[in-house]
């Protein structure tokens, strides 16, 4: 009784394919038990399984150009859609990432150190369950994006004690939290997450140097004490270049799983990640990716016993960012005019509403 799957998953009238096509003109035809349709619904129903706690889900390779950013919106996505919200996706590069870049919508230029100026209050016991909301970036599938610093020239650098604080605040207001922690293996910030980390997620294409970097990755986390994380760490191999090679290499490495998925051009193509334009196929495969990572979270939190409230006693001692008197357009913007956008400033800069010709030369 405890394994059968949900109500529903076998008898509900298919949506997909000849049957769903047929149930569209009333007729109430079930999926086939062993099809892709009923597939589908047992990863969503996998991915809305109770997790106690409030996990850290940290995507990383050392080698950029793996997928990465693009792995860190599709998992927040979709744990979003399916858990109803409280899923935040936290770019924790050093600097300038681009999980803001990449995700469905960025509406506003708040990202950790206007959260770390806030840290007290929003960590107060009067504190509202939305009054971090301002700070992130929501999304349609109702999780939220924390972006990392986005200010030119900039010299200040997220370390441990900024990511403990942040990981602090938002254990405090959301469920579930998805961390990019970017590229640099050696940075403060990739260390913490590493050592905080409830689940590795390590994306990987068929190229020798991506493996390497994530076999890499995995002694390192394994040689620094985490060998348990390193076991139970979920491997997505995008299916790109070689791919036998690259998966005999890796189905030797001694982690949880290693999943192949369909390489997408879309998540590749640098835009933003909007779940409801990517193909059923692509949705799918990611859906699995989704599902194999909260079955990990759940055996790994109840193996621990999360506890009710977290130990850690940590001094806020950030002061919140002065508001700054507008400035001429950036580089950045040329950007978005150049794409038909409207670029932040450009109406304070020509009060008639003309739109100068900043075209960036491309």
């Amino acid at each position: 009784m405890l394994l059968a799957p949900a109500p529903g998953v076998e008898t509900d009238p298919a949506q997909w394919g000849w049957r769903g096509k047929l149930n569209a003109l009333g007729l109430r035809v079930r999926p086939n038990r062993t099809g892709i349709e009923v597939s589908y619904r047992r990863a969503v129903e996998r991915i809305r399984q109770p997790l106690p706690g409030t996990p850290l889900v940290v995507v990383a390779n050392p080698k950029g150009g793996t997928g990465v950013t693009p792995t860190v919106v599709l998992l927040s996505a979709l744990f979003g859609r399916h858990r109803g919200g409280q899923i935040v996706a936290w770019d924790a590069n050093e600097a300038c990432g681009t999980l803001a870049a990449r995700a469905a919508n960025c509406s506003n230029s708040d990202g950790v150190w206007e959260v770390l100026g806030h840290a007290r209050e929003l960590c107060s016991p009067n504190s509202d369950a939305s009054s971090l909301a301002r700070f992130l970036q929501r999304q349609p599938t109702l999780d939220e994006i924390l972006a990392s610093d986005q200010t030119p020239g900039g010299t200040a650098i997220v370390g441990r004690d900024e990511c403990a604080a942040l990981m602090a605040v938002l254990r405090r207001h959301h469920a579930m939290v998805i961390a990019d922690v970017g590229n640099n293996e050696r940075a403060q910030g990739f260390r913490w997450a590493i050592g905080n980390a409830t689940q590795l997620v390590i994306p990987v294409i068929g190229h020798r140097d991506a493996v390497v970097a994530a076999l890499r990755l995995l002694d390192g986390v394994a040689d620094a004490g985490h060998q348990q994380l390193a076991e139970d760490a979920v491997v997505v191999l995008a299916e790109v270049g070689d791919i036998p090679t690259a998966a005999a290499a890796l189905d030797n490495a001694r982690v949880a799983g290693v999943l192949r998925v369909a390489f997408d051009p879309a998540l590749a193509s640098g835009e933003r990640i909007v779940l409801s334009r990517l193909p059923r196929s692509t949705i799918r495969a990611w859906s699995e990716v989704a599902a194999t990572v909260a079955d990990s979270i759940a055996q790994t939190l109840a193996d621990r016993n999360a506890p009710l409230e977290t130990a850690d006693d940590i001094e806020f001692s950030w002061a919140p960012k002065q508001s700054e008197p507008t400035q001429l357009p950036s580089r950045l913007q040329a950007y978005a005019v150049h794409t038909g956008g409207s670029a932040k400033g450009s109406q304070a800069a020509n009060p008639a509403g003309h739109v100068p010709d900043w075209r960036p030369g491309w």
